[in-house]
């Protein structure tokens, strides 16, 4: 009887294991001060332990304003490893807590802070509408003519740009059009600039009544600046004359100013 009342009072004496949960950190999972790109995935892992679990759950916080939560229900375990990956779009500092909670509705939470970057070609994409403008001078010869030379001012031409997103962070994929032609070539983001490949188009050039084609190659760079994207950068091209009986070229020469105003 002695052993029975002993044994008794050994199981009311018994604590409740409590539960625990740790971050996992390492290189696939996010753990305190990571930093990722807004909109990019992040991955979280959690071990937990205890008895009898039941549920374990996140949540990700701004400022008090709740992000993202997930919750995954646990089969009575002692032990689980949780993992998710989800994506946030946040500027700045967020807070990634976990928590886990057994039968007897303890729990036990945790929490880290990540830092979240804008992606540098974010903002650059939209539409943009304006006048780009030519300065420099264009040379013709003709056959049987002496040279002329003709300087140019802030000679105007249309232009628009359809920006996006390219395959990685500092690429931005540009639809422009300048004149009546349209190429989509890529861009390289640096700070507030964009640098883009060379634009191959034709301008066409009335000259002495006649429309010229004159191919032409643009290397711009646009910076941006409260909602425009100045333009700067060199451009140079040539074309054929045949006008009746006379022959000869037009070697065309600037630089690019001008800008394109962000409608949306």
């Amino acid at each position: 009887m002695t052993c029975l009342v002993a044994l008794a009072l050994l199981a009311s004496c018994k604590k409740d294991v409590q539960p625990t949960i740790s971050i996992v950190g390492g290189s696939e999972y996010a753990s305190q001060d990571t930093e990722i790109y807004s909109g990019d995935q992040i991955a979280v892992g959690f071990n937990v332990t205890g008895e009898n679990l039941t549920q374990i759950a996140i949540s990700v916080e701004q400022n008090g304003t709740v992000l993202y939560t997930h919750d995954e229900a646990l089969a009575n375990e002692s032990a689980y490893f949780y993992a998710k990956t989800f994506t946030i779009d946040a500027i700045g500092t967020v807070t990634i807590s976990g928590t886990v909670t057994d039968a007897k509705s303890h729990t036990a939470s945790t929490s880290f802070s990540i830092i979240c970057n804008e992606k540098p070609n974010a903002k650059f994409v939209g539409h943009y509408e304006g006048d780009a403008l030519i300065t420099g001078s264009y040379d013709v010869d003709l056959s049987n003519m002496d040279p002329i030379h003709e300087d140019i001012e802030n000679q105007p031409f249309a232009a628009f740009a359809n920006i996006s997103a390219g395959d990685n962070p500092n690429e931005v994929i540009a639809s422009i059009k300048i004149n009546d032609q349209t190429n989509t070539v890529k861009g390289i983001v640096n700070g507030n600039k964009v640098v883009f490949e060379a634009i191959n188009d034709t301008y066409n050039m009335t000259y002495q009544g006649f429309t010229v084609p004159i191919d032409m190659t643009y290397n711009i760079t646009g910076t941006l600046n409260n909602g425009m994207l100045d333009l700067e950068g060199d451009c140079k091209g040539i074309g054929d004359i045949n006008l009746l009986f006379i022959t000869g070229t037009i070697k065309l020469e600037g630089v690019v100013g001008g800008s394109l105003s962000k409608t949306e």
